[in-house]
């Protein structure tokens, strides 16, 4: 078995990327990895591992990190476990979490997403998957050794995946980074959606939409085309805004443009405008198979006042959206865990793995490591 690496998804997709990518899956798939390509400034590097001279049966996509990269938590190991130990108050060892300690970092899996996978062939048994991720693994290490990566980093493995006792075996320490949110809608259908619900929730969501039928609001739920993006972007500066993040209008106009430009018709804004045709607020999904994956929102805050619209925006319309399009899950990632957990969400654990090249400094991180493993994480439901 050999393992084969590539500098540009063009080239892996050639190789037989798409062949190991799920149908429901969108952070793995050669179309958002391509588009995470374009965003990166240190170009990513894709593994195919199988027999030689035979399509491929296992894959992953590896991301060189540096200090010039953005300092997005989900993604640069520095910032996440500054992150964790910020959050639950554990003092990380004196210098420990400085760049220069961990950084340069390959970060394996996906990129500003937190969801790592390590994609294989549902053929082969288990065995031979194992030994694909060990393989994989391995050509990851050592392609992060050869580019001079003081670390390498899966973040957020999920709970049942095989990948992380192979992460274990070759001396990853593991600590719990988040927990990952999805809606599952068993029947299709908004009526079906409220029966999963509590009747007090329920009652509640039947109030929001109520009020929000008075606003003189009209949605539409439409292709995201380039039209659009001059009418998002300064609902999403908004947005951004109102939690800390100072978002320019040149940032936001080109992520949305990758998005037009990679996810093509698979990419949809849901929206509200008032009655004289302004627009007041946004969503944006993108619906890959049978999941839905909510993507960027935005609001007019100053005209929106109380109105409920957020919720309208990010559940109760993609709901009704799913009905008619076979979507039987939408994917809301992680953070403001009791928010979605109100609307129906469940909750899955994700865990980071981490190895330094430099066992000693692997050390002087491992009390902060281990205060993250102590903290009785709530039960996921």
């Amino acid at each position: 078995m050999a393992v084969r690496t590539y500098g540009t998804m063009a080239e892996a997709r050639e190789a037989g990327w798409d062949e190991l990518s799920p149908s429901w899956d969108l952070f793995h798939s050669a179309d958002w990895l391509s588009l995470e390509s374009e965003q990166t400034n240190l170009p990513p590097r894709f593994h195919l591992a199988g027999e030689e001279g035979c399509r491929p049966e296992a894959a992953l996509a590896g991301f060189p990190l540096d200090e010039a990269s953005e300092p997005w938590p989900f993604m640069r190991v520095d910032r996440t476990l500054a992150m964790l130990a910020d959050r639950y108050g554990i003092p990380a060892p004196d210098g420990a979490l400085a760049p220069e300690r961990l950084l340069p970092s390959y970060l394996c899996g996906s990129r500003r997403v937190p969801d790592t996978l390590l994609l294989t062939a549902g053929y082969g048994g288990t065995d031979r998957r194992r030994a694909h991720t060990g393989e994989l693994v391995a050509a990851a290490e050592e392609e992060a050794r050869t580019q001079g990566s003081r670390s390498v980093a899966f973040l957020y493995v999920g709970e049942a995946d095989p990948l992380r006792e192979v992460l274990r075996e070759r001396g990853y320490a593991e600590f719990p980074t988040a927990r990952y949110a999805t809606l599952h809608l068993p029947k299709p259908g908004f009526d079906a959606y409220l029966k999963t619900l509590p009747g007090v929730r329920r009652r509640k969501v039947v109030k929001e939409r109520r009020l929000l039928d008075g606003s003189g609001l009209e949605y539409a739920v439409r292709p995201l085309t380039g039209d659009l993006i001059p009418e998002l972007v300064p609902l999403m500066i908004k947005h951004g805004a109102k939690y800390g993040h100072a978002y320019t209008e040149e940032q936001l106009t080109r992520t949305l443009e990758l998005h037009v430009r990679h996810c093509g018709s698979m990419l949809h804004a849901c929206t509200a405008r008032s009655a004289d045709g302004v627009l007041r607020g946004f969503s944006a999904f993108v619906q890959r198979g049978s999941r839905l994956y909510l993507r960027q929102t935005g609001y007019d805050y100053d005209w929106l006042g109380k109105l409920p619209l957020y919720f309208e925006l990010i559940f109760y319309r993609p709901i009704e959206y799913a009905a008619g399009a076979g979507v039987t899950a939408v994917d809301y990632a992680v953070e403001s865990e009791q928010t979605k957990l109100s609307r129906g969400c469940t909750l899955e654990q994700r865990y980071g793995y981490l190895k330094l090249f430099d066992a000693s400094r692997q050390a002087e991180l491992e009390p902060l490591l281990e205060g993250i493993r102590s903290i009785q994480q709530p039960s996921p439901s």
